[in-house]
């Protein structure tokens, strides 16, 4: 079933929401005219068309910036992965030293052990991302 309107609906609101505004908006589009001050697109396309492609590019220079960006990556992808392991450490000592008979605070069966689990893993996230005590850096091989 498809649904075939009387009229263009977009056109119709656009038409009732301000008549002068809807008028001068089609001229302006009829004219194919930029805002005032600003170049069109032709005038874009035409400035970017006029460069030379290639000239005064150092390949050697765009190789060197893309290995080192890479590098980076990789080492920032390998000290998330030292500092996730830091916070693994460090929950089961978070998780070890939190009350165990504390059913007000974290509730009553595997609910309330799920929910202190829960609560030493954040901690121990948040010690490791602040420096933690020093695991990840030693994996990492920084020196302190």
């Amino acid at each position: 079933m498809a649904i075939n309107p009387p009229s263009d609906i977009i056109s119709d609101v656009a038409r009732a929401a301000d008549p002068s505004r809807y008028q001068a908006a089609t001229r302006s589009l009829a004219q194919g005219s930029a805002p005032v001050g600003e170049a069109t697109f032709e005038d874009t396309v035409r400035s970017i068309s006029a460069r030379p492609v290639g000239m005064g590019t150092d390949i050697y220079q765009i190789r060197n910036t893309l290995r080192n960006d890479a590098e980076s990556a990789a080492s920032d992808k390998s000290k998330k992965t030292a500092q996730d392991f830091e916070a693994f450490i460090l929950q089961t000592f978070i998780e070890s030293m939190l009350p165990k008979d504390a059913e007000n605070s974290y509730g009553k069966g595997s609910a309330g052990s799920v929910w202190r689990s829960m609560l030493a893993e954040q901690v121990a996230a948040q010690v490791a991302k602040a420096g933690g005590i020093g695991i990840a850096k030693y994996i990492s091989g920084e020196k302190t």
